[in-house]
């Protein structure tokens, strides 16, 4: 009788332990919704949440990150080879950089749909200088300014970041860094 008592005890014990932690990681979870990523970057914030496919091809090309643009005219979304992608706005005061995380189902993909043909520059090179922006590219980076934003590409493995926004060269690097 007594070892039934203390194992009915038990049971009851660890049921109730269960059913508490279960309601703890429930009340953790509700602050991010599935598939949602909160980034805070020198002082920049936003969210990165799940996107059509479609749709984020189609802001990419609104936004015309690159001159030319970075990701290739494919015509139809499937011909990219996108898996799955995040979208989002990183934003501080009135600033804002748009960000996009393209999960390709290859590293072959992800190199292949990157343009790599660039402009001329349009003024000659001084000298010391060590990169050109508008020349920058290669399959893992690039780096574009307009004389009011900056764009850029960065790519790790299957996975391609984009970014645009009129932010210091500076925090544009932190950004690409911490995005990947």
């Amino acid at each position: 009788m007594c070892i039934r008592r203390g194992f009915s005890l038990l049971l009851t014990f660890a049921f109730g332990i269960t059913f508490v932690l279960g309601l703890l990681l429930i009340g953790h979870g509700q602050g991010n919704a599935a598939g949602e990523t909160q980034l805070e970057i020198n002082g920049y914030a936003g969210v990165i949440q799940e996107s059509e496919v479609p749709a984020a091809l189609d802001a990419i090309k609104e936004l015309k990150i690159g001159d030319p643009p970075y990701l290739k005219d494919l015509g139809a979304p499937d011909g990219y080879g996108i898996a799955s992608c995040e979208a989002g706005v990183l934003q501080k005061g009135s600033v804002q950089v748009h960000v996009f995380k393209l999960h390709f189902q290859s590293e072959d993909q992800a190199t292949s749909v990157i343009n790599l043909k660039c402009n001329p520059s349009k003024k000659g090179r001084a000298p010391l200088t060590v990169e050109d922006p508008t020349n920058c590219r290669n399959p893992y980076f690039g780096l574009y300014f307009d004389g009011t934003d900056w764009s850029g590409y960065r790519r790790e493995k299957e996975t391609l970041v984009l970014l645009k926004g009129p932010v210091s060269q500076e925090d544009f690097y932190r950004f690409m860094e911490k995005v990947i």
